[in-house]
């Protein structure tokens, strides 16, 4: 029972992942249980390995004391049909409630002394993980040092050897596989109304060309097309309704994770029939404000990306950092996975990414490729890029760069010969950069502009701007491929001079403004769209808002 015991702690403590107990169960021996075969996989951290043994050595202890007898709370013998009562009424009943309520809050309550009897982490009487199924209802401490954010029950279903194939026992547990949206297309409405399923609008966006839908109670439904907002039904959603939104949204989700009211969150979504999209959703009390983006299905070519010419130079490149940055919701994501799936058509690569989370799902026709998404199949960033490095990727996604430790272990990567691609924020490579620098200590500063001049190759700000009369967006952009003297600059701390020096560089550079200026001078955008995000606004001051 020692690995079943371990491996429910682990997984109901959030210190490890059912896939990961999963893919390693097959490797225990009757000399390394499944606490040491984590630690050897380098998922499991070998102080948090000996806290979990002292534990379950207690509690197998503890089991060993009372002899197999029921739970203290049990008296009497325990007959055929009293132990069929007692199942059933242990069986949690499905919950008229629609979501999950927060816990309640309470004060700390000190803990009570190892002898007086306490609530703690439970592993309640379900089958076992693994194995034969069992009927424990053993109440034990709760493990110093692991999280526990609940008691719910650890349920993952059981396998025979007999029902699971090779092939199954390679694959993520179900709920922790991407979901892809595939299956028979959902008819797009010709009206949205407030019964329309969420599916049904995902349906009506893609076919009008719609990239955001937006939920809120009392309001009717809004729609973002070509970067302008728009009103896509006449009635308006109660709160109801977008609760039945919810519900059904969250059928989409790989991890299977349970809304709960008044607890923000953006996650992504699966669903049959109209792919994939993001969904985040942040709570006024019990009021829900739901935005949805919808992912695109199909993958693009950096032809049709628009960017400068020379930036399709950074598929040539065999290793090194390319930062790819703008606001949100600037086509970020698309050009790094873009980079990927033109690197994966023309050579044999094995390409990993890190996201937060999961978008598109990639393809790699002639090597293989691994999406792992923060939360899903690894705990934080830095252990995706860890276990990329771990697993030799020649090209590594890393979609969203949050901070300083994810930025330094993607350096490290690049060193080690990987080519990578990283989303940050940004809106022009003097603001970049001069960020970067900044989020180090004095003492650090130096070191830290060395590796970054070092191993960076590229940088790409990019704007999405409407086009005219609303007839689409048109992309602006700051590019530069990094040369030596771009580099000096970056050592040095002269990042005032990186613009002169990006626009000089003519065909390996090209400056926010001057991308600002050819749009203007093309017909594409309005000058004063020009003028709002300029770096110089003096250049387009002619175009200046009067509002």
């Amino acid at each position: 029972m020692r690995n079943q015991y371990m491996a429910k702690v682990l997984v109901h403590n959030k210190v490890v992942t059912e896939a990961q107990v999963k893919a390693h169960w097959g490797e225990i021996t009757d000399k390394k249980d499944i606490g040491q075969v984590l630690v050897d996989a380098g998922i499991l951290p070998p102080p948090m390995y000996i806290k979990v043994l002292a534990f379950v050595k207690n509690l197998e202890a503890k089991n060993a004391a009372e002899g197999g007898a029921a739970p203290a709370n049990t008296t009497g013998s325990a007959s055929t049909s009293a132990t069929a009562a007692n199942a059933a009424a242990a069986t949690p009943k499905p919950s008229a409630a629609r979501f999950e309520a927060p816990p309640a809050s309470s004060a700390p309550v000190a803990p009570a002394p190892q002898s007086a009897q306490s609530e703690g982490l439970q592993i309640e009487g379900n089958s076992s993980l693994y194995g034969e199924v069992s009927t424990s209802n053993v109440e034990v401490e709760a493990v110093a040092g692991l999280e526990s954010t609940s008691i719910s029950t650890v349920q993952v279903q059981a396998e025979t050897e007999e029902e699971s194939s090779e092939e199954e026992s390679e694959k993520l547990p179900s709920r922790f596989a991407i979901l892809t949206g595939e299956g028979t297309p959902v008819e797009a409405p010709e009206k949205i109304r407030p019964m329309t399923s969420i599916s049904q609008m995902i349906a009506f966006a893609r076919k009008f060309g719609a990239t955001d839908i937006y939920l809120y109670a009392d309001r009717p439904v809004v729609m973002r097309q070509s970067g302008a907002l728009f009103v896509a039904s006449d009635d308006v959603l109660d709160l109801s309704r977008i609760n039945e939104r919810l519900d059904e949204a969250s059928k989409g989700f790989s991890d299977g994770y349970k809304i709960v009211v008044g607890k923000n969150f953006s996650k992504t979504i699966g669903l049959a029939g109209v792919g994939r999209a993001r969904i985040t959703v942040t709570w006024n009390g019990t009021n829900p404000s739901v935005s949805i983006r919808v992912i695109p299905q199909e993958s693009t070519t950096l032809e049709n990306l628009y960017l400068p010419t020379f930036c399709n130079q950074f598929t040539e490149l065999n290793s090194g950092l390319v930062l790819v940055a703008g606001p949100a919701a600037s086509g970020r994501s698309t050009t790094i996975s873009t980079f990927a799936e033109t690197i994966a058509a023309n050579r044999d690569v094995y390409i990993q990414t890190v996201e937060k989370p999961i978008e598109r799902v990639l393809q790699n026709p002639r090597g293989a490729i691994a999406q792992r998404e923060v939360g899903l199949h690894v705990r934080s960033g830095v252990e995706g890029i860890e276990l990329a490095m771990q697993s030799g990727a020649d090209v590594i996604l890393f979609d969203y760069l949050e901070n300083m430790d994810e930025l330094s272990m993607l350096l490290r990567a690049s060193n080690a010969g990987a080519l990578v691609f990283a989303v940050t924020a940004g809106n022009n490579i003097h603001a970049l950069l001069s960020r970067l620098l900044s989020s180090v200590s004095t003492e650090k500063r130096t070191a830290f502009a060395n590796s970054l001049a070092e191993q960076l190759k590229g940088i790409i700000v990019q704007h999405l701007i409407p086009i005219v009369q609303n007839q689409g967006q048109v992309l602006a952009v700051e590019a530069a491929k990094m040369n030596s003297t771009m580099a000096n600059m970056l050592r040095r701390g002269e990042i005032s001079q990186l613009s002169a020096s990006i626009s000089s560089q003519k065909d390996q550079g090209i400056s926010l403004d001057d991308s600002l200026q050819k749009c203007v001078e093309s017909g594409y955008i309005e000058g004063v769209e020009a003028w709002k995000r300029a770096c110089d606004s003096r250049r387009f001051a002619a175009y200046r808002s009067q509002n």
